[in-house]
């Protein structure tokens, strides 16, 4: 059975300027912890812009882990590695440590122990001059910088099969 890559129109807006900010941020060589990469667009655009990196993407998902499977499936990429189901609010997690640990869109929308959790679980993984990456529609003295983000959508209702190329 094939798996199919999905696409977020969220992911190719803001993967530019992420990826700005990551070539600021990150180690030169480091391994990154992904959490929660959804569709698996970022771990790709990013193994590939950033090959001296080797990228960990996980999700908690079914079928978000097969769109990162058939991303990676796709585009064969060296430094991306198989994903892995993390549970950010679990106690353990999969993987005893990192250089850098992602988390793009995630914070916003899910519970707050979730939330907890990831901060609990990267003070477990991350080397000790590790950098916490956090991406998300925040907001400032209570206000949010896009209406858009004031009335969250559900993730799954954006997303879309990937065009194939």
């Amino acid at each position: 059975m094939q798996r199919a890559a999905r696409s977020a129109p969220a992911a190719v807006r803001n993967r530019e300027p992420i990826l700005h900010v990551l070539r600021d941020t990150l180690p030169r060589s480091a391994h990154v912890l992904e959490i929660a990469s959804g569709t698996g667009e970022h771990a790709v655009y990013f193994s590939t812009a950033l090959p001296e990196l080797t990228w960990q993407p996980t999700d908690l998902d079914p079928e978000a882990l097969s769109s990162i499977v058939a991303w990676r499936d796709r585009t064969r990429l060296p430094n991306l590695l198989p994903p892995l189901v993390l549970d950010a609010g679990a106690d353990t997690w999969p993987v005893a440590h990192a250089d850098a640990v992602v988390a793009i869109n995630m914070v916003h929308i899910v519970p707050w122990n979730v939330t907890q959790g990831l901060i609990a679980g990267t003070a477990r993984v991350l080397t000790p001059s590790g950098v916490l990456f956090l991406y998300g529609p925040f907001s400032e003295s209570g206000l949010h910088s896009a209406a858009s983000n004031a009335k969250p959508n559900s993730p799954a209702s954006r997303l879309q099969p990937a065009p194939r190329s």
